[in-house]
Formats: C-alpha cells, sequence, structure tokens
C-alpha cells in the first residue's frame, strides 16, 4: 500500500506539533530495527494520538509507518481516500476470519513496510503497561502462513521442492519471507506538561520465523507465546510499577539523587530499579521512606511546586526575606529578558490560555496533551496565516511582498521557538517563587506556610533516609547498587549532610507527641 503525498503532510505537521510542545524527543535504539524487512511495531499507548505522532516521527532510518484503523470509518469515499493516501490501514474488527481482519496488513508487509500497532488496545494513565492483545502476533504468523503458501505453489507449480522455492522466490523478488515484530516504549517524563521530554526507545527486533512451526501445529497456544515474549520486551522499555505510590516514590527518589536528573539513555533503567527497590521492600525503614516520598511528591503537586523550587533552601534559611529576595530577584531577570521575549509573547499568548483552559476541564490525563497540542495548532494556523496576509497586504500583493511575507513569518517562528525555553523556565521560577513568598507572607501558623516548612524539613528527611538506605542496602538489592554505581560515575560521593534531616524530623515529631 504506497503512502501518498497525505503521509508527508501529516507527518511534517506531526513534527513540528511534537517540537513545539516538548522540549525534546529522544530516540534510543536505531541500531535495533531492520532497514528493508517488514515490521510491526508494537508500541505502548499513555498519550491518545500523541503517541502515533512520537512513533511515525522517531522510527528509525525514515522509515514510513501504517497505522491500524477500523474499517468503518473507511465508508466514506473521501475519507477513505485520504486515508488511504496517508498510509493507515483498515481492519475489520467484525470478522473472526484472520485472513479478512488482517488482509490489509498482510498486504502492507507484502512490500516490505512497516505497520505500528498499540496492543493494548485503548490509551491509559497507569503506571505499568496493560496487558497486551494477540493481535500483532495473529498479524504476523498470518504473514508467514501466506508467504509460505505463495512459496510452496510457486515450487509446485515449478516441480520444486520447497527450498529450492525459497531460492526461486528469491530470485523472482517475491515478498521478504521474514516479518519481524519491533518493541516500543514511549516514555514522558511529564507527558502533558509545556516542555517537558519524551523518550522513544526501540527494542530488538523479534524474528517471528522461529514460532512458525509450532503455529502451524498449535496456532493459539503459539499466539499466546509470541505475544508473552513481545509483553516481556516491551516491559523492559517502559516504567511499570504496580500502583501510583511507587511510582511517585521511585521518580521523587531519582530527583533527590540525581539533582540534575538522569541523561534521557539512562532514564527508563535508573527509574525502573527504583520501581524495583522500593515494590518489595526489605524493611520498615524503606516502607517508610517509599511513604514520605510518596507523601513529599502529592505536597508539592498539591502546591504546584517542584522539588527544584523546594532544593534552594536546603542550605538555606526558610525566611520571609530571604523569600522575597528570590522572589524580587527571579522577577527583575523576568523584566529585564521580557523586551527581547515580548513581540512573541503577545503573538502566541492566547496559546497558552487555551492549553490552561483545556487542562482544566479535561478529566483524562492522557488527552491533555492532544488537547492542547490541537487548540495550539487549530490558532498558530489562523494567526499566523492573518500575519502572512497583513505583511503581504502591507507589500501590495506583489510578488516580491509575498516572498518577503513568507520569510518574515518564518523569521518570526524561528526566534520564538529559539527563545521560549529559557523564558518559560524563567516565568516558572517567578510563579513558584512567588507562591513561596506569598505563603511565608501569610504568618507562622497558617495552612499555607506550614505546608512549605514541612516540604523543606520532608525533603531534608528523604535525603537523609536515602543516605542511610543506601548504606544499609547497597549490598542487598542489586537494583539499589545499580543506581548508586551509576550516580558516584556522574556525580561522585552521595550526600553529606542529608541524616541531619531525619535527625529534624525525629526531634519535631517528639516535640507533636509531647504537645
Amino acid at each position: 500500500m504506497p503512502f501518498g503525498i497525505g503521509y508527508d503532510i501529516i507527518l511534517t505537521i506531526a513534527r513540528l506539533s511534537l517540537h513545539g510542545f516538548y522540549r525534546e524527543v529522544k530516540t534510543i535504539g536505531y541500531e535495533n530495527v531492520p532497514k528493508e524487512a517488514p515490521i510491526i511495531a508494537c508500541s505502548n499507548h499513555s498519550n491518545m494520538i500523541v503517541d502515533p505522532a512520537v512513533v511515525a516521527t522517531t522510527f528509525p532510518y525514515k522509515r514510513k509507518v501504517h497505522f491500524w484503523a477500523k474499517n468503518s470509518i473507511f465508508q466514506n469515499k473521501y475519507a477513505r481516500a485520504i486515508l488511504f493516501n496517508s498510509g493507515v490501514v483498515p481492519v475489520d474488527r467484525t470478522t473472526k476470519n484472520n485472513q479478512s481482519l488482517f488482509s490489509s496488513t498482510l498486504e502492507v508487509l507484502r512490500l516490505g513496510e512497516v505497520v505500528a500497532v498499540f496492543p493494548e488496545g485503548t490509551s491509559h494513565s497507569e503506571p505499568k503497561l496493560l496487558s497486551i492483545r494477540d493481535g500483532a502476533s495473529w498479524s504476523a504468523l498470518s504473514y508467514m502462513r501466506f508467504i509460505a503458501e505463495e512459496i510452496k505453489e510457486s515450487s509446485q507449480s515449478n516441480g520444486d521442492t520447497l527450498t529450492n522455492g525459497i531460492k526461486t522466490a528469491k530470485r523472482k523478488r517475491f515478498p521478504p519471507p521474514k516479518v519481524y515484530i519491533v518493541p516500543v516504549g514511549i516514555t514522558y517524563v511529564q507527558k502533558s506538561k509545556y516542555r517537558s521530554l519524551v523518550i522513544s526507545s526501540f527494542g530488538p527486533a523479534i524474528d517471528v520465523e522461529p514460532y512458525y512451526q509450532k503455529f502451524e501445529n498449535d496456532e493459539r497456544e503459539t499466539v499466546k507465546l509470541l505475544t508473552k515474549h513481545v509483553e516481556e520486551e516491551m516491559k523492559k522499555l517502559t516504567i511499570n510499577a504496580r500502583d501510583w505510590e511507587t511510582s511517585n516514590a521511585a521518580n521523587m527518589a531519582r530527583m533527590l539523587l540525581f539533582s540534575e536528573d538522569v541523561a534521557l539513555e539512562d532514564y527508563v533503567k535508573i527509574t525502573q530499579s527504583l520501581v524495583n527497590f522500593f515494590a518489595a521492600p526489605t524493611s520498615d525503614e524503606v516502607i517508610s521512606v517509599k511513604n514520605l516520598l510518596h507523601e513529599y511528591k502529592t505536597t508539592l503537586d498539591t502546591l504546584c511546586l517542584s522539588n527544584i523550587d523546594i532544593a534552594q533552601y536546603e542550605k538555606r534559611e526558610l525566611s520571609l526575606h530571604w523569600a522575597f529576595y528570590t522572589f524580587l530577584s527571579e522577577f527583575l531577570k523576568s523584566l529585564i529578558q521580557l523586551p527581547f521575549f515580548l513581540p512573541g509573547l503577545l503573538f502566541h499568548w492566547p496559546i497558552y490560555i487555551i492549553g490552561k483552559i483545556s487542562a482544566k476541564y479535561e478529566i483524562y490525563e492522557e488527552s491533555k496533551a492532544q488537547n492542547k497540542i490541537l487548540l495550539g495548532l487549530g490558532w498558530l494556523f489562523a494567526a499566523y496565516l492573518a500575519l502572512f496576509f497583513s505583511v503581504w497586504i502591507a507589500m501590495s500583493f506583489t510578488p516580491l511582498g509575498f516572498m518577503l511575507a513568507g520569510s518574515f513569518v518564518f523569521i518570526f517562528a524561528w526566534y520564538h521557538i529559539a527563545l521560549v525555553d529559557s523564558h518559560y523556565d524563567t516565568f516558572k521560577d517567578v510563579i513558584s517563587s512567588y507562591r513561596i513568598f506569598a505563603a511565608l507572607a501569610n504568618g507562622k501558623g497558617t495552612d499555607h506556610r506550614e505546608k512549605i516548612e514541612n516540604l523543606v524539613l520532608t525533603r531534608r528527611t528523604c535525603i537523609g533516609y536515602l543516605e542511610k538506605i543506601a548504606n544499609d542496602h547497597r549490598h542487598k538489592s542489586e537494583d539499589l547498587r545499580l543506581v548508586l554505581e551509576y550516580r558516584e560515575r556522574v556525580y561522585g560521593s552521595f550526600y553529606q549532610n542529608g541524616a541531619n534531616g531525619v535527625e529534624i524530623m525525629n526531634r519535631k515529631t517528639e516535640g507533636k507527641k509531647l504537645q
């Protein structure tokens, strides 16, 4: 099924949208993907239509990717033309006949192309991979049977043995007899947050041929075995926690252990190692720090603050005058930068407002990024089109004016993108420093002030517990040892003053008991 120009247009829009919304999209595992063989790519699915965009834009060697869609949306002739032109493959979910169910998929694989599927069956916001379905395994093994039958028919018509038939098929450029399933893991550091990070990991390709002989003898059992293999490989590329408490604890431990966070290529491995460690606590102490880390994370989210905001008070006194100084310095810094960023800010501010409003009223986390991107695209298209025609009108609709208008729009967009990260970070620092200052300004005994004070204390305590656990459990847990060795290679020795936090928390707890 050849791709039309529709695919290139959609791919370009997807690439611009991803790099406009996310700060970086990191691709890992190029070497694991065959350059030419037919492939079924199996990806996790936690971010609605953003996931297909990530798979398509990061797929190695710029190979074009087909996606499945239910055949009912192909009934309208205009929709069908657009979908086929864009490389979308219809799947008839009403039939129980695999030949009919995967007929279009088999044709795509026959051409040596790539089909991407999301075998979890739905987009979700669970902290782990859902059980995957058998569709990819059925289609891969059905393709092997389909090609084997073609080769067999060819060999019989020519009087060849099956082995000679395969050689003849290769000479006659028959479809590739092999098909691979490539596991894909998409990890979002904060999937619905503007200017966050994305990791797209491609695992080793799974050769389906070893399963084919078993498939001929026992279809269902073989399909289940292959699906299990695919699921195991997908889990290696993703972060899987049994619950949000474990996930939150692991994420906060990573942030405390790695002040600037880990490199994206190691992000999944380090986080999953911490998940494994907290998922099987070996002592009451580990359970306590897990609960404390989870509490720290949820309180930060409630106050709309980050670990970095609290980290600045690790070695400083949490006082009103220092909080005011921090807020004032960040505010003045933003004022100095503002003139350079103001034109782009005035032009693009509706996008930020629209994104905030859409996130507020969207109850499903997996839909927030999709909504922000789609609404932002709609605004950008209208706004930049209006800007282009405004400049062109000012140039009297001349050919030269057309070129100048196009150049102006391009430079203006590039100028905004080049400055957005640093200014966005500064803006976030202003907001967070103001929140801390406002909380402290309320006076002692107020709820917000107590929460900020407890956050500073909790952070110190978590660091102290982590230092103690590192010493006590390093040789008991392979996962913890891996994390600590990685940290020592990157940052050197562990925190030196974290134990103070444990002592402070113990004294405060005893004080509350006496009261």
